[in-house]
């Protein structure tokens, strides 16, 4: 059974607008505070390996094994390695955390992500594998009150993806909602452990203050 983890900001040593457990290291934090910061979390899971990797927004896969790759530039990690950590960062985004038996998925899953169709290709890249079965955990991302988009941006999304409407008015995209109901489509059973990153003090938030650290949701066997 995998075990996994979702961070928040708490505990950690980075300082100023990264306080405290910021584990993003593109963000203009001191490498030696998130170095430290990556290292405790490594510890207190008992991980051998711990690995993250350069987002973009996409849908690229990147299947983690004994090699060790300096950079990872990919949206989703699978691995079947045993005492490896699979990393995403977020900081409003979705944190997508995936269990398939011999095999673990941690994904990003942004609008543009959701929209190009990350979550089908992991789960046939997991399928692909010999996964039969799934079960599937989303971290703290921003809520469908507060991800507001232009009038344009939303009509093209709830087209594609009703689960994700709010109102006209508000134009707000709810896209939790719409990564756990396409995940329940796939036969995906998932738990959405809901809290909104931009309404939260726990939480790092882009949307909230540009310049901020990034939290992780992190799987391992």
């Amino acid at each position: 059974m995998a075990k996994y983890l979702f961070t928040s900001r708490l505990s950690g040593n980075s300082t100023g607008e990264f306080a405290e457990l910021n584990l993003g290291d593109h963000v203009g934090d001191l490498p030696v505070h998130v170095e430290a910061n990556r290292a405790r979390l490594q510890k207190s899971l008992s991980l051998n390996r711990l690995v993250f990797m350069q987002q973009s927004h996409g849908t690229e896969i990147f299947t983690v094994d004994a090699s060790k790759p300096i950079t990872i530039e990919a949206d989703a990690l699978i691995t079947s390695e045993r005492g490896v950590g699979l990393a995403v960062l977020t900081a409003d985004c979705i944190p997508l955390l995936i269990d398939a038996g011999n095999w673990i998925a941690a994904v990003h899953v942004g609008r543009k992500g959701l929209v190009s169709g990350v979550i089908p290709r992991v789960i046939d890249s997991l399928r692909s594998h010999g996964a039969t079965s799934m079960k599937a955990w989303l971290g703290p991302a921003i809520c469908g009150k507060c991800y507001e988009v232009s009038p344009e941006m939303y009509q093209e999304v709830i087209r594609e993806f009703p689960a994700a409407a709010t109102s006209v008015q508000a134009h707000c995209l709810d896209l939790p909602a719409a990564a756990l109901t396409q995940l329940r489509e796939f036969g995906v059973p998932t738990q959405n452990f809901h809290r909104c990153t931009l309404e939260s003090p726990h939480y790092y938030s882009y949307r909230k203050q540009s310049i901020t650290g990034r939290m992780a949701g992190v799987i391992s066997l």
